[in-house]
This record gives structure tokens, C-alpha cells and sequence, in this order.
């Protein structure tokens, strides 16, 4: 990492401490409001790595509206080939306000998509909408399949939502509005070959299993690896889209160039990626 980049990383941190210490209640707070929650799961480029050694300011930047953006997340540990994956960071069971998360590894902080997600929702004017984020680093898509031999990132993924509804502000309704997944670049070949059927059904568990959820749409992050096995998921989900209306695809492949390590995406990208699944959401609910 550049020396400059220390500093301004120390900066935030110490900001971000400053918010944690004061009110840092949900800006849920009326009775009677309803609100729409957004899921996000996946594995790396979900959890949101921050590694890059060329950029000089790793966190995702101040925005205004973040302090009007209720977040509430659970993620497990990026460390790759460690099974079900310790959970080591979340928001304490509470209902916060939109921020990058405690990092892991190489990794100072965490944050993927919901950052731009959530800013650009809010930029076109969207209110009572809570982000909720329950990812890993690294994983093939077996980890999200109910009934697999290890399927703890659905449980994971139910667990949180749960948690999250728990924390509402009493007299606020909800309505789980849509799923926001990126995973594929660590699936095995026998994984990748099923990638579209098994986030049908992935999403299709989730419907029945979570409150409130029987109309929640499905936003995909399409991946940028490269190779065959990568093709092979990307023509899986991006299928889904074209024959399920309840799905729509985001392809991200023109930003191959912004990945630093060849498979991470860099902040630029990033903050790009949840604007398009943003995009796709506002299109959407016209």
C-alpha cells in the first residue's frame, strides 16, 4: 500500500470510531413506516476487498445520505479453504447507518456493493429501505445450497435476515424486495456447471423460508474472471434473467481492467457495480 495511505486510512477510522461512540441509532425510526429490504450475499467481491497496494484511499469515501441509510450485516471470515467460516464482524445486532466494515487478512476494511447500491437508491430519491449484508470470502455456490453437505452461508444469509427483522423499530413493517448475489469466481467445475439452477433455487428456498419474501426479486453482479469455468457461470446466471422475469443480470465484464489482482474488483468498480444493481432495482419498481 502506498504511504499515503495510511494516513488517510487512520483518518476515517477515527471518524468511524467517533460515529460508533455517539447516536448511532437506525434512522428507522417511525411508526407505521414500511420498508423494503435489500439482501446481499456472496463471496469476495460481495464481502468488498480493499488490498489494493495502487490505491491510495481504500475506504469508500463520505456521502451525506450514508448517515440517512439504515445497514445492518453479518460477514464470516475471507480467509479461502476455511469451510464454514467464522463469523468475525457485524453490526452488533443492531440497525446502523451505511459504512465500510472491519477487514480481515490483507484486507484494513470490507465493503462491496451496498455502498454505491444504497447511495445511488437514495440519490434518486428512494427513502425506508434497509440494506442488510450477509457474505463470505471465497466459496463455491454448494456453501448457499439448502440441504448440501455444507450449506452454511444460507443458513448464514436466513440467520442474519432474522436478526435484522428482529431489530426493527417496533410498529415498522417490511417486505424483503430483492436479493443482491455475486459468487461464482471460486466454484468448482461441477459447481459452475449448475450456477444458474442453483441460485433459482437458492432464491426460490429463500422466498419460502424468510418472512415476507414470496415477491423478492433477484439482482446478479455478474463476475469478470476469466477462463471456460467463469463463461460457464456467467451463461448459467445471465440464463436466468432471460427466461425468469424475477431476475435480472448486471454484466460487469467491461470492467475487467478495474480488477487489481486480476479477480478483485478495485473501489472505483466497486461503488460502479451497486450503482448498476441500483439501476436495475429503480427500473424495476416504475
Amino acid at each position: 500500500m502506498k504511504k499515503h495511505a495510511l494516513p488517510v486510512l487512520a483518518c476515517w477510522l477515527l471518524i468511524h470510531q467517533a460515529v460508533m461512540a455517539e447516536d448511532d441509532s437506525s434512522p428507522l425510526k417511525a411508526k407505521g413506516q414500511q420498508v423494503k429490504l435489500f439482501v446481499l450475499t456472496g463471496q469476495s467481491n460481495s464481502l468488498g476487498t480493499t488490498a489494493d497496494r495502487k490505491e491510495p484511499d481504500i475506504t469508500p469515501g463520505q456521502d451525506a445520505r450514508d448517515a440517512q441509510i439504515p445497514f445492518f450485516w453479518a460477514n464470516r471470515s475471507s480467509r479461502s479453504g476455511d469451510g464454514a467460516a467464522k463469523l468475525y464482524d457485524d453490526s452488533g445486532g443492531r440497525i446502523v447507518t451505511l459504512r465500510a466494515q472491519k477487514g480481515d487478512g490483507a484486507n484494513p476494511l470490507f465493503w462491496g456493493p451496498e455502498i454505491g447500491f444504497a447511495r445511488h437508491l437514495a440519490a434518486n430519491g428512494m427513502k425506508d429501505f434497509l440494506v442488510i449484508k450477509a457474505s463470505r470470502g471465497g466459496g463455491g455456490n454448494s456453501y448457499w445450497m439448502k440441504g448440501g453437505r455444507d450449506d452454511h452461508m444460507y443458513h448464514h444469509v436466513i440467520e442474519t435476515v432474522q436478526q435484522a427483522v428482529k431489530a426493527l423499530p417496533q410498529g415498522v413493517t417490511f417486505e424483503i424486495a430483492a436479493l443482491l448475489y455475486i459468487q461464482g469466481e471460486s466454484d468448482s467445475p461441477a459447481e459452475a456447471a449448475v450456477s444458474g439452477e442453483r441460485l433459482r433455487l437458492f432464491a426460490e428456498n429463500l422466498r419460502k423460508d424468510l418472512p415476507n419474501a414470496t415477491a423478492m426479486k433477484v439482482i446478479i453482479g455478474g463476475i469478470a474472471s476469466g477462463g471456460e469455468k467463469s463463461d460457464v457461470v456467467r451463461a448459467g446466471q445471465s440464463a436466468l434473467a432471460t427466461n425468469d422475469p424475477t431476475f435480472r443480470y448486471i454484466d460487469t465484464l467491461d470492467l475487467r481492467g478495474q480488477r487489481y489482482d486480476n479477480l478483485h474488483f478495485s473501489k472505483g468498480a466497486k461503488l460502479e457495480i451497486g450503482r448498476r444493481m441500483a439501476g436495475a432495482w429503480l427500473k424495476w419498481s416504475k
